[in-house]
């Protein structure tokens, strides 16, 4: 991009994020601090209109490719989206099934309610139904209810028990012959426990915001402190490393799945300036699990 060319603001994206910014901060989760999750889901859609986080859309051709199976099987039925900072998700199977609407029934499940409000929004402008679940996914849902789980980078907001145990729950959520689809990073041989943004790479990623910022239409953002939004995600945001694909692999085979794509893809965007870095071979792997 030159010095002189604006950067245009998708106005339906912006709509989504104005109202995630004023809803979160009315209603997103507590956690046993009593400190809410606003940080999260009131930053995350003007992050994303910056292409500062990673989306769904990044990975579109292995969604598409997954849901291209799906649309030609009418045994898929019942679908959920587990875990969703945003609609991304259920726009991309919205529109992917859309021919097969009257029959699909989609549900969302996440512990906030502000991310659910968001799909629920999308989905009444879209003409679509949808079920949401404010729960704690690790409480478990009903045995062999759905056909397909979709999510995005999900399993690193859980450590390696916590993720042997989604996995289990994802497993007896799903019918057999049901269909896990998601993408998850892996950092090879990551020495801590936990994933977080280092000073080099919080300092990185706020001047790339400032400088988006600067780049874009100022009135799109002028009542908001979005640099200030940026620079308290990278403070705030922890993550669990999954340290091996040989280790993610054997953690799915344990829960009951076989695996039917597994596959690397490089990391997308400048190391430490769309999360936190660390040297990375293994990048992103897209997968496909089928329940046993």
């Amino acid at each position: 991009m030159t010095a002189n060319a604006s950067l245009k603001i998708d106005t339906e994206r912006l709509s989504a994020a104005r109202f995630a910014h004023a809803y979160s901060h009315a209603h997103c989760q507590q956690d046993s601090k009593h400190e809410s999750c606003a940080w999260y889901h009131g930053s995350w859609q003007f992050l994303r209109l910056l292409d500062l986080v990673s989306t769904p859309d990044v990975h579109a051709m292995h969604f598409d490719t997954q849901l291209k199976k799906i649309a030609g099987d009418s045994s898929f039925k019942n679908i959920l989206v587990s875990g969703s900072a945003d609609s991304g998700l259920v726009k991309t199977i919205h529109e992917a099934l859309m021919s097969r609407q009257a029959e699909i029934t989609l549900t969302v499940i996440d512990i906030c309610e502000t991310p659910l409000k968001i799909c629920e929004q999308y989905a009444d402008k879209a003409g679509l139904q949808i079920t949401t679940l404010k729960q704690n996914i690790l409480e478990g849902l009903p045995e062999a209810a759905f056909d397909a789980i979709f999510t995005h980078s999900f399993m690193g907001y859980f450590d390696d028990a916590a993720r042997q145990h989604l996995l289990r729950q994802w497993a007896r959520s799903l019918r057999p012959g049901g269909r896990l689809i998601t993408v998850q990073r892996i950092r090879e041989n990551y020495a801590d426990d936990v994933v977080r943004f280092n000073d080099l790479e919080i300092n990185a990623f706020v001047a790339r915001a400032k400088d988006l910022v600067r780049q874009s239409d100022f009135a799109d953002f002028s009542e908001f402190d979005v640099v200030g939004m940026a620079k308290k995600f990278a403070e705030r945001f922890r993550n669990f490393p999954v340290r091996s694909a040989e280790q993610l692999q054997s953690m799915f085979e344990t829960a009951g799945f076989k695996l039917a794509t597994f596959e690397r893809q490089a990391t997308h965007g400048a190391e430490g300036l769309t999360g936190p870095s660390v040297p990375n071979a293994a990048g992103f792997y897209m997968i496909a699990a089928e329940r046993v």
